[in-house]
């Protein structure tokens, strides 16, 4: 996998999947999670979505693919069991 540094397309360019799948090629869980997370996360840090509706979008996914979900943010009247 190639770690550089270089700025990544924008999300809404067709470069940016290609780029994303690139990055994601050696890891073994869900390509297409990561690359949409990533595209919200960014969406995320332009305030185009706020952190709440990136955690609801995500939390079902997350427990989906990874067992648990235990990033720091706690949603209110969700319960991980």
């Amino acid at each position: 996998m190639r770690r550089d540094h270089e700025q990544p397309p924008d999300i809404d360019d067709d470069e940016f999947d290609e780029w994303a799948e690139d990055r994601l090629a050696d890891v073994e869980y869900d390509t297409e999670l990561g690359k949409e997370m990533g595209k919200d996360a960014i969406r995320l840090a332009r305030g185009e979505m706020s952190e709440a509706a990136f955690n609801e979008k995500y939390h079902e996914e997350v427990k989906a693919e990874f067992g648990i979900d235990d990033r720091p943010t706690k949603l209110e009247g969700i319960d991980d069991e």
